[in-house]
């Protein structure tokens, strides 16, 4: 069975990555990684970042998270 891909995050202010395993949205079918898995393994997470840009949350058709 092949495993799906995986995502990588860093805390801020480390070098160090992790990578998260993403799951299949079953509505889109796109891998995403969910909230809940990131704050499994960083507990003090506010928000995610890609460079200077905030990482929207995954919303369902009545934009609710």
């Amino acid at each position: 069975m092949n495993e799906p891909p995986t995502q990588q995050f860093r805390a801020r202010g480390s070098l160090d990555t992790i990578d998260i395993p993403t799951r299949r949205d079953p509505k889109t079918g796109f891998f995403v990684v969910r909230w809940r898995d990131i704050l499994h393994c960083f507990d003090d997470t506010k928000r995610i970042m890609n460079g200077r840009t905030v990482v929207l949350y995954l919303t369902d058709d009545d934009l609710e998270e």
